[in-house]
């Protein structure tokens, strides 16, 4: 994202981000067990909700600022 952005879009953002972060959340609460330590579509899943909060947190503090 670019420094010259408004707040309305940081904060379109932070929605868009946030809906994404709750269906990712969802995914992992539904997914079926048993889960086995190597199952790759899990472990992409964690992968994503921890990039996700990132960017959250990220553009929390732009719009913050």
């Amino acid at each position: 994202m670019g420094d010259h952005q408004s707040a309305d879009e940081l904060t379109r953002a932070r929605a868009r981000l946030e809906e994404r972060l709750r269906a990712v959340n969802a995914e992992i609460k539904d997914y079926p067990q048993p889960i086995a330590r190597c199952d790759a579509q899990l472990g992409g899943l964690l992968e994503e909700r921890s990039r996700l909060r990132a960017e959250l947190d990220d553009l929390a503090a732009r719009i913050d600022a």
